[in-house]
């Protein structure tokens, strides 16, 4: 079975490559106008150091050994890794805050254990904004976010934008036996699990309404806001409403839906929450994660910070046809006319190289075989080559222009 992939991987083809490029280049152009810097981090981490966070199951990573018996993973997302990079180097390096870092990087997943086989290497790009905080970050995330998809054109998308640290406030009101509980059914939308919780009927109706704070941003924070039970989150509220005016400042009110179920069942996000849903896939995700670098750092100290990442084939699919439909053509084709010689090779080379200089950006191939010109000329139109060098001698070329 040596010509057979392993389950769960995939060969990227010319073709699937120049469209990846295409995505990935436009996104780094994007970062790096914002002042954000690539950094590179391993793709084996220690196990620990992925599931530290509790946002990855040790179940969810490809696992392996080293020679000391050391439980590895291959890397299912970038935050941990750069959490875990910049952590102790942002106290005792005294690096100046915030940092902004940028990455494109393949991820790996575990495939489920029951159920059809899924992909287990993907590509991701994304940002990572540490040690800055307050309506500004969130704001500069979420407006940064909205240029790489502009900068992408994609048209059809929206954000769903929640707020962990609300959601979990509200959740309070619940006795501790049952929170989690409802927690779990919210993230979950189980509605039906929910109604079937032994919680008193005043409590089942509350939580039940946490279940209707979706919709425009400003009616769900006046719901919010005249919920008889909650108490005690004005600086939540206050923040998400600063940060909902200034993304619709930007002309964006009608791409933001604000969600405030939108949580997960586990304490990894502190604040903001979203995804990006366009034609029914999660094309981007991310959050506010303030306590996340602390497990990370010596003494237990923590920065603020606050990030996302972009799924790269997910976008490949929904962004059709405004991606490259075919592999980049090369220009030239470099053609020995005569039997090659060493003199003659040697200039074919020459020549190569002096197109490349003077055109550079643009591809130049050499003809390999000694075929007549007419298949030379159906070979380059195939390869969409729209310039062919005949070398009969040193500087002596004729170039044909393929019709």
């Amino acid at each position: 079975m040596v010509h057979h992939l392993p389950t769960g991987a995939k060969d990227l083809l010319p073709l699937d490559v120049a469209q990846k490029h295409w995505i990935e280049s436009r996104l780094q152009d994007v970062f790096q106008s914002w002042g954000y810097q690539r950094i590179i981090t391993p793709t084996l981490e220690r196990l620990e150091t992925l599931t530290a966070g509790g946002a990855v199951r040790p179940e969810a990573v490809i696992q392996l050994r080293d020679n000391d018996s050391e439980i590895l993973g291959l890397r299912p997302e970038l935050t941990a890794s750069i959490a875990r990079a910049y952590a102790p180097r942002l106290d005792k390096d005294r690096l100046p805050h915030p940092q902004r870092l940028y990455y494109n990087a393949n991820i790996f997943r575990q495939l489920p254990a029951s159920g059809y086989p899924s992909q287990q290497e993907y590509y991701q790009s994304g940002v990572e904004l540490l040690g800055g905080s307050g309506v500004i970050a969130d704001a500069e995330v979420l407006l940064l976010l909205a240029e790489c998809l502009k900068q992408l054109r994609l048209d059809q998308w929206q954000i769903i934008l929640g707020e962990a640290g609300l959601t979990s406030k509200l959740l309070k009101v619940f006795p501790r036996q049952c929170a989690q509980q409802v927690r779990h059914c919210i993230a979950h939308l189980d509605r039906v699990q929910l109604e079937s919780l032994d919680i008193a009927e005043e409590q089942k109706n509350w939580a039940l309404q946490l279940f209707e704070l979706r919709g425009t941003p400003r009616d769900v924070l006046n719901k919010v806001k005249s919920l008889p039970w909650t108490s005690k989150i004005d600086h939540e509220l206050e923040h998400l409403r600063a940060l909902v005016e200034t993304w619709e400042a930007f002309g964006l009110a009608d791409r933001m839906v604000l969600d405030l179920s939108l949580i997960q069942p586990f304490d990894y996000y502190t604040g903001i929450v979203f995804e990006v849903i366009s034609n029914n896939a999660i094309v981007a995700q991310g959050g506010r994660y303030d306590q996340l670098l602390g497990l990370y750092h010596p003494q237990g100290k923590s920065f603020p910070s606050v990030g996302f990442c972009l799924n790269l084939e997910d976008l490949q699919k929904v962004l059709g046809a405004v991606l490259p439909l075919q592999s980049p053509p090369s220009r030239w084709l470099v053609v020995a006319t005569n039997e090659t010689t060493p003199k003659l090779t040697q200039a074919i080379f020459a020549h190569a190289s002096k197109l490349r200089h003077e055109h550079q950006g643009q591809s130049v191939e050499i003809e390999l075989e000694s075929r007549s010109p007419d298949v030379v000329r159906t070979y380059a139109r195939s390869r969409r080559i729209s310039q062919i060098a005949w070398v009969s001698d040193v500087d002596k070329v004729m170039v044909e222009t393929v019709d």
